[in-house]
């Protein structure tokens, strides 16, 4: 028998999920300052920027549409001179990378209660999203994600987060919170991010706005609607 529970997709900003659900209808249901739409077997929400917006989000999906799997979209930067726009990261994992709890854990970016610093995505689902975003951008890869409470846009702040987690991928601002939410309701989860910037002095942000709007937004939607039937 089908599974008709929905993939619910979490994106920031409503530049990054526009081109995702320019055919959808809007949902009936009301989310706490949440804007959601419902079709086709997905749900997509705009919670709004930061952990605490993400996770917000993640737990009204699990509450109220019982999702299958949980996935994050939305920008990202890079964590190196010269990161490529465009370039597809799929999370294999992501870490909160502001948390620290010491010395109630042994280390930086441990959850608390958890003894988790690094939430594992579902690699069935990774992989999926990585096969299709290949389809769309031949040098598309899997990696961990950094996620944490600020806009990086220091070379020495960045290369600082390199060094402290040298398996890191990309940084951003909300998929370890989608990610902590999965993991504590039991879901399938994982996030696919885009490369908008180096994550150093040279961010602006109308450009990295304006490339959410165009090239990430259609990432998006073309990898999402790709896989949607097989998540």
């Amino acid at each position: 028998m089908a599974d008709l529970r929905p993939v619910t997709v979490i994106a920031a900003l409503e530049q990054e999920a526009h081109a995702l659900v320019r055919r959808m209808p809007r949902a009936e249901s009301v989310g706490p300052r949440l804007s959601i739409w419902e079709g086709g077997g997905l749900v997509v929400m705009v919670a709004g920027v930061g952990k605490v917006a993400a996770a917000l989000a993640a737990q009204y999906a699990c509450d109220v549409f019982k999702p299958r799997c949980l996935i994050g979209i939305g920008l990202a930067g890079g964590l190196e001179d010269g990161a490529r726009p465009g370039q597809v990261i799929v999370a294999t994992g992501a870490v909160q990378h502001d948390l620290d709890g010491r010395p109630l854990t042994d280390a930086k970016g441990v959850i608390p209660g958890l003894g988790l610093s690094v939430i594992t995505a579902d690699p069935a689902v990774a992989e999926k999203l990585l096969l299709a975003a290949r389809f769309e951008s031949k040098d598309a890869r899997s990696g961990l994600v950094l996620t944490g409470d600020q806009i990086v846009t220091s070379r020495a702040v960045r290369d600082a987060l390199a060094r402290d987690f040298p398996d890191a991928a990309c940084v951003d601002m909300e998929t370890a919170a989608v990610a902590q939410v999965a993991h504590q309701n039991g879901l399938a989860w994982s996030a696919l991010r885009v490369m908008s910037d180096a994550a150093d002095e040279t961010f602006d942000l109308r450009g990295v706005i304006g490339f959410g709007v165009s090239t990430a937004a259609n990432l998006f939607e073309s990898i999402i609607q790709a896989v949607v039937d097989e998540l």
